[in-house]
């Protein structure tokens, strides 16, 4: 147990100090790259460092799994270098032995992470967002532009201005369509080099039945219903019919989706907590939109933060088989390690789209590799 502790004090001290740096890293590298912006817009010296206050969480929980990797070299290649490991070899631990407690920790700190990446990022990115929206977009807080949501396979929603605070749109179409209309299709044969037919065939296609065109809707919260103003409806079940209705006020009884859900399928993914994100996914699947991408960014909120764990198995072959190199090298082999992780992780995510392929295993398929091939290091180790 005094060895375990020791060699976790070791691990903790290596990680804490690797995770402040890279983010230290990160601010500054960013900072000059918003310098501009920053001065551009007057933005004021508080609002910038609660911009960046509020960025923190985000980037933490990217390089937190760097961290665990670089503690995890460090400290077993220190261990090495100062003939500490090869010591606690000879007196009958093993090389898994010697790595449980840093493994342990490293699968607490996974742990942790799907709470923090779960709840509390998505909470600071709101914050920061909004920043980023008044000072450099200057746009006002929360509201949208250009609104497109798909309500049901048969039903489109288009807004050109929504403001979640006062629950009104402005410019409003509702869209609904036939998805197996009958429509005339004319065909020309030729019959002769001089003499052709015309054939009508019908073809089954998805075709406009009705458009009703707002100035305004509302929210009315009271009987949870929208109300449009000022707008005109029409008919289009015959296209060679068309009946308009206009009207000064239309409640719209057929429209299943509240301002905040509005709000919330416009949000940025990042912003989402998993329950939010969870209902964000429901939404889009009974829209009839194509779910995947969100499946894998939500799968992928469980799988990350396993790489915090994962890469200790990676780690730990590459330090003890290291007894001669610096500090350069166990950087630069944390930077190629890193790299690969993410390359595969984004590679992986061309599986799911346009295919088959289950989003499930998509997020999780990096964390499977970097495991099998840790293991298998850190077994090789021990035989040798």
């Amino acid at each position: 147990m005094r060895l375990d502790r020791y060699i976790l004090r070791q691990f903790i001290q290596t990680f804490l100090f690797g995770v402040l740096a890279f983010v230290v890293i990160y601010i500054a590298v960013d900072i000059m790259e918003k310098l501009g912006k920053f001065y551009d817009n007057n933005v004021a010296g508080s609002i910038i460092l609660n911009y960046y206050l509020y960025a923190i969480p985000d980037i933490a929980q990217l390089i937190v799994p760097i961290g665990t990797l670089l503690a995890s070299l460090f400290t077993i290649g220190r261990l090495d270098q100062t003939h500490e490991l090869t010591a606690m070899r000879a007196a009958g631990r093993s090389m898994k032995r010697i790595a449980t407690p840093i493994l342990l920790f490293g699968l607490l700190i996974s742990g942790f992470m799907i709470y923090f990446n779960g709840w509390i990022v998505p909470v600071t990115n709101k914050e920061r967002y909004s920043i980023e929206r008044k000072y450099l977009e200057k746009s006002s807080i929360g509201t949208q532009y250009n609104v497109f949501k798909r309500i049901s396979p048969t039903l489109n929603l288009l807004i050109n201005f929504f403001d979640p605070t006062t629950n009104q749109a402005t410019a409003v179409a509702l869209e609904r369509f036939d998805t197996a209309a009958r429509v005339p299709v004319s065909t020309i044969h030729r019959k002769s080099a001089t003499k052709v037919e015309v054939r009508t065939d019908t073809a089954t296609t998805i075709r406009i039945t009705e458009r009703i065109d707002a100035a305004t809707m509302r929210y009315d919260t009271a009987r949870k219903l929208w109300i449009l103003q000022n707008g005109t409806a029409r008919n289009l079940t015959n296209p060679e019919l068309i009946a308009t209705t206009p009207f000064a006020t239309r409640e719209v009884g057929f429209l299943p989706i509240t301002p905040q859900e509005l709000n919330l399928s416009q949000q940025n993914v990042k912003e989402l907590t998993l329950g939010e994100l969870s209902e964000r996914i429901e939404q889009e699947r009974i829209g009839g939109r194509d779910v995947k991408k969100l499946l894998v960014d939500y799968y992928s909120r469980f799988a990350f933060p396993f790489s915090a764990f994962i890469v200790v198995f990676f780690g730990i072959p590459f330090s003890s088989s290291q007894r001669k190199s610096g500090a350069a090298m166990q950087i630069a082999i944390t930077a190629l390690i890193s790299a690969l992780y993410m390359v595969l992780n984004e590679v992986s995510k061309t599986f799911t789209y346009g295919t088959n392929f289950p989003p499930e295993l998509t997020a999780w398929m990096s964390n499977i590799v970097f495991f099998a091939i840790g293991v298998f290091n850190l077994f090789r180790i021990e035989r040798g």
